[in-house]
Formats: structure tokens, sequence, C-alpha cells
């Protein structure tokens, strides 16, 4: 790798440190001004005085709010984010169990978008201002402006009345045994446990809730990328290769595809994390049990230690997702490493 590169991710990763930091105080601060006791959320509402003020003192509440952020940031560093006000477990042992299922949940979700938009952003750019185009855009629009629970529920009426027999809940049928490990991600344990009838029972299950989330990412990623094909279209470069006779196939795959892919890269980096966070409506429809619903009851339920934990953990993701585009697009375009560099 050159010696500019590792300058880069030196730097990126002093970046990636101080912005979780920042990060972390600010959902800290948020977390102590929020009306209610956590140590009265945690004893529930029958508890003595005496109680919550043991318990306040057992949770460190009593101390100064800088000591209290301090030991937030050290049990964080060693993976200790409390327990849960509700449940009582620790949160990041909640969250590892659930953390696997929405996070394939959100893989399959961004294939389905790459695999989707990317030849029909290329499709209505090629015939632009044809039935193709306005196909494609008509399709795009309908993803972006309708939200994903109303697809999630369009979904499931069409598998009801149409497709019987296809699961519609959870992760897979209870008929079958989960395998043990290693990385919580069905379609892959199920493959490397020899275990085909699992991955094309899990298959079927993750396709319709994959396919409800990736519709507005789908609308987004063909928009874009319709756009910048446009306008690189309109190049010398290409305008150039044009006049000496170069195929529109090779001029279209080689070169504008590599140009065109830096927006609807970047595009993809953002709606990692957002898919994270907005995958609870999915999830509730179609009984998922993940990471994203985990969040969403604790909100409900005002669980602090569990929403302060969910955010950490979203933010977290974002960034490094963030980090990885711009990596690949650094990779793609050499001018944007040499910008970064100087």
């Amino acid at each position: 790798m050159h010696i500019g590169s590792f300058d880069i991710l030196f730097r990126r990763a002093i970046g990636f440190v101080g912005v979780m930091l920042v990060l972390s105080l600010l959902i800290f601060l948020l977390a102590r001004v929020v009306p209610g006791d956590p140590a009265r959320i945690a004893l529930g509402p029958s508890a003595t005085q005496a109680q919550v003020e043991a318990m306040r003192e057992q949770m460190g509440l009593d101390d100064p709010i800088i000591v209290q952020y301090v030991n937030y940031v050290a049990g964080a560093l060693r993976g200790d984010l409390g327990h849960s006000l509700i449940s009582g477990k620790p949160v990041m042992r909640e969250i590892a169990e659930l953390l696997p299922a929405t996070l394939e949940l959100v893989v399959v979700t961004l294939l389905l978008i790459i695999v989707i938009s990317v030849p029909l952003g290329v499709m209505t750019a090629r015939y632009r201002n044809t039935w193709i185009d306005n196909c494609g855009r008509f399709f795009s629009i309908v993803g972006v402006t309708m939200p994903s629970f109303l697809f999630a529920i369009l979904l499931q009426l069409i598998a009801a009345n149409f497709i019987p027999g296809w699961p519609l809940l959870g992760r897979v049928d209870h008929a079958f045994s989960l395998p043990d490990g290693p990385t919580g991600l069905l379609l892959v344990d199920s493959l490397v446990h020899g275990r085909g009838d699992i991955f094309v029972n899990a298959l079927q299950h993750i396709a319709f809730p994959a396919l409800a989330l990736a519709m507005a990412g789908i609308g987004q990623v063909t928009r874009i990328t319709r756009s910048s094909m446009i306008e690189h279209q309109r190049r010398d470069h290409v305008l150039t290769l044009q006049s000496f006779g170069v195929p529109d196939r090779v001029i279209v795959f080689r070169y504008l595809l590599k140009l065109s892919s830096i927006a609807p890269l970047t595009i993809m980096g953002l709606e990692f994390a957002s898919l994270i966070g907005n995958a609870f409506v999915v999830e509730m429809v179609f009984a998922w049990g993940g990471f994203a619903s985990y969040g969403l009851e604790a909100i409900l339920q005002k669980d602090i230690n569990a929403v302060m934990a969910v955010v950490l953990v979203s933010g977290m993701f974002f960034i490094v997702a963030n980090l990885a585009i711009d990596l690949v697009l650094m990779v793609i375009d050499p001018r944007m490493r040499f910008r970064e560099a100087r």
C-alpha cells in the first residue's frame, strides 16, 4: 500500500475515535436530562424510597457527572454498557444475540439494492427518454416516496393471496433446529454446517423483509446512477471514444460505470447505517426479532442503558461504513486519494 494511504488511514482512525467520543458524550448527556429516574425504572413503582436510593448508589448516579461519564467510557472500552433496566441482563449480551439478525437483513438488503438499482440506472440512462426510462423513473419515485412498512404489508398480502405456504414471519421455520454459530447469520451458518434445507428456508424468510427495506434505497441509487451516467456521457473523453468507434457496451462497462459509481457508493454508505436504524418497522411487521426492534422497545420502555447502547452501536456502524466507502472510493478514483493526502 502507498505510504500516503497509511497516512490517510491513520488520520481516519484518529477521526473515528474523536467522533465516537463526541457521540458517547452527547448520548450520555441526553440520557441524563431525559425525565425519569433510572433507579426507579429498574426497581419498578412498588420499590421503596430506601431501595431506590440504594440502587442509585449502586448504579453510580450520585457521583459527579464527569465521574459518571468517565466510568461510562471506561466500561464501553471494556465492552460493558451497563445492564438493561427492564430485563436486568447486560445490554451488550442482549445486543450480541440480536444484532446478527439485523446485520443479515441489512446485508441482504444492500445486495438487493446493488443488484437491482445499478443495472436499472444504467438501462434508464442508456435508453433515456424512452419507455424503459419512463418505467425506471416511475419505479424509482414509487420506491422513494412509499414508506417501507407499506411495502412490507403489501408483500405480505401478495404472498398470502398468491403464494400459498410462503413463510412470512420469523427468520426460519420452527421445525428446524438452528445451527450453533459461528456467526449468528443464518444464511452463513447453515452453509458452514452443510444444512442446505435451513439455508433455503432462511432465504425464503428474508426475501420479503429485505425487499421491503430495499425499495427506498433502490429508488435513490437508481436515480443517482442514471443522473451520473448521463452527466459522464457528455464528457469529452467519452465523446472521443465514441468518435473512434468504440462500442457503446465497452464505453459503458469499462469507463462510464466506474466513474458513475462514486455517487451511488456514497449513498449506499449512508444507506447502510440508516437501514440499521430504520429496520425496526419491517422487523416488527415480519416478526424478525432483531437489533432494530430491540432499540424501539427500549425507547418505549424508557430503558436508558439499552437506548444508549443501541445509539452508540448504530453510530459505530455508521462511522465504520462511511470509512469503508471512503477507502473504496479512493481506490476507484485516485484523485480523491491525492486530495486526502495533501
